[in-house]
């Protein structure tokens, strides 16, 4: 059965972190970043209000926010027992203190790690052998290194990663066949359409489907077990 994965927007504040929490996704993701003053917080983008995260102090970021900003060991706290985690490392150097603070408020086995530096995932598996790791894979065309995207295995397997985290552009164009052909397990991402929806809940190579919409893509999956049992 392939699993679902709460897409939490920034925009959505603490309150799309519950909403997530609660729409019986089995994870949850968190993008995570770390400001100038240490502090790992939950957002997506580099900056907040235009100003970069790395010149920000966590109260300062609170200030300039329209929303609240969880802290990471915060929004751990809510998810604990309750959602598995999707841990989604937006830059380096978080690695390791993500890591262990997820082991330690979630639980071994209760998360998985997404990050797009193959030297993240290599970290992540020399400190953290067990943990289950994807690197994730789906570049803008414009951005540097966008090309390799279509053939992503061998840094891939190089990185010692578990699993891939494909955009789901990328996996309608051959790199999901690629890496099934490799034996590496795909979550896809950010997956909103119904039609995609049910063509990737059918698809027994996609272990996690990413979305921002759970609750159509738990009906969805409900629907398919029916025809198929």
């Amino acid at each position: 059965m392939t699993a679902i994965s709460a897409h939490r927007r920034d925009a959505a504040g603490l309150a799309g972190l519950r909403t997530a929490i609660a729409s019986g996704a089995e994870y949850v993701e968190l993008d995570v970043r770390r400001t100038a003053d240490g502090e790992l917080i939950v957002h997506h983008d580099r900056t907040v209000a235009g100003l970069p995260l790395s010149r920000c102090t966590y109260e300062r970021v609170r200030a300039l926010a329209p929303r609240p900003v969880p802290r990471f060991a915060d929004a751990l706290r809510l998810m604990a027992g309750r959602s598995l985690g999707h841990l989604d490392l937006k830059e380096r150097g978080c690695e390791h203190e993500a890591v262990a603070l997820a082991l330690d408020v979630l639980g071994p086995g209760r998360f998985v790690v997404t990050t797009r530096e193959p030297a993240s995932v290599a970290a992540i598996k020399t400190a953290f052998p067990a943990v289950t790791t994807a690197l994730s894979v789906g570049r803008g065309l414009w951005e540097r290194g966008a090309v390799g995207d279509f053939a992503p295995v061998r840094p891939l397997l190089d990185s010692g990663a578990d699993m891939v985290a494909l955009n789901h552009r990328l996996a309608r164009v051959g790199v999901l066949r690629q890496c099934a052909r490799a034996g590496v397990p795909a979550m896809v991402w950010t997956v909103n359409a119904r039609p995609l929806m049910r063509r990737f809940l059918a698809d027994p190579r996609v272990a996690v489907l990413v979305t921002d919409h759970p609750h159509t893509a738990l009906r969805l999956r409900d629907a398919h077990r029916r025809r198929t049992t």
